[in-house]
């Protein structure tokens, strides 16, 4: 049976290689690698794309996520919005100047979700599809709990 430590691991070397993904177009487009995985979490979730979510989601810290956002919002990458019903909350939304580095972002993205499922059959990886969903519902309900 896996631990939880197995799984921290599993989950930790996961983050390791997709940062290392990204290096290069970090360096290509002279961004922080940091400021670059931001930016395709707010254009692959566009209906979550909140400073407090991205937070949350990625495991960032508030002022890291901060300065990034304030950094891509002065280069023109993204605006804020008002969300309708909570004015604490900005929406953050990707701008025109974004395209080419979220169509890139994008690529690598597959390239390495490629990599990492390499070898494993398509049977299998419905089973991790499953077992994944299983485990997230698990776990929302561990959250909520609270």
């Amino acid at each position: 049976m896996i631990t939880i430590q197995e799984m921290n691991g599993h989950a930790r070397k996961i983050g390791l290689a997709y940062e290392k993904a990204l290096l290069p177009l970090a360096k290509e487009t002279d961004m922080p690698h940091t400021a670059i995985s931001i930016l395709l979490f707010i254009a692959n979730n566009p209906e979550f794309a909140t400073a407090s979510y991205i937070c949350d989601m990625r495991g960032l810290k508030r002022p890291v996520v901060s300065a990034h956002v304030e950094s891509l919002v002065q280069g023109g990458y993204i605006e804020r919005r008002a969300v309708p019903g909570d004015r604490r909350k900005d929406a953050l939304v990707c701008t025109e100047k974004a395209t080419k580095i979220v169509e890139l972002g994008r690529a690598r993205q597959i390239q390495f979700a490629s990599a990492v499922l390499e070898g494993i059959s398509e049977e299998d990886r419905a089973v991790m599809e499953r077992c994944f969903k299983l485990m997230d519902a698990n776990i929302d309900k561990i959250i909520k709990e609270k």
